[in-house]
């Protein structure tokens, strides 16, 4: 694993989230979804929780019903790439081997069917960039069940595109 590939993995990310949130944003439907905004409560505070992880601080995670709008939980979302972007930055090389205790791993233990196995800071980051696309398709799904028209936001399609910066709606309501 390299720190340069998860950084472009971060790049797409932040892309595909902005992507998602514009669509959600503009669609007649989508700021007041309720399955929608769940899903994209449960996409960003994964992404949270592992940031929490990194920085060795324990995770703080808001409810949704901490959001009056949202414009605040997009904003939320948003906040969290600049310091993603800083743990990239200050990781070496030999960091992304260094074995991280996942505290929450012990609640899926039993479906596991037993411990689950030592995990390295790399791949926990890796985690996170697969989470995360993950539920932008259910995101997808959802906006496509309330009449917008999803994204296309597939890493090759942020290739074909020249790997474009993130286009985040506007924080106004």
């Amino acid at each position: 694993m390299q720190i340069v590939f998860l950084k472009e993995l971060y790049a797409h990310m932040n892309w595909a989230d902005s992507m998602i949130w514009s669509v959600t944003r503009t669609s007649e439907k989508g700021s007041s979804d309720d399955v929608l905004q769940d899903q994209l409560m449960h996409l960003h505070s994964t992404q949270r929780a592992f940031l929490d992880l990194w920085r060795r601080q324990p995770a703080k995670l808001p409810d949704r019903a901490d959001f009056e709008s949202a414009i605040e939980l997009q904003a939320w979302a948003q906040s969290y790439y600049p310091l993603a972007n800083d743990i990239l930055e200050s990781l070496s090389p030999a960091a992304l081997g260094d074995v991280i205790d996942i505290p929450w791993a012990r609640f899926f233990e039993h479906e596991l069917g037993g411990t689950a196995a030592a995990v390295t800071l790399g791949e926990t980051i890796y985690q996170v960039a697969a989470h995360s696309t993950h539920h932008r398709g259910q995101v997808n799904r959802r906006l496509r069940e309330i009449g917008a028209a999803p994204p296309l936001v597939d890493y090759i399609v942020w290739i074909w595109k020249g790997r474009p910066d993130p286009l985040w709606p506007s924080l106004s309501a």
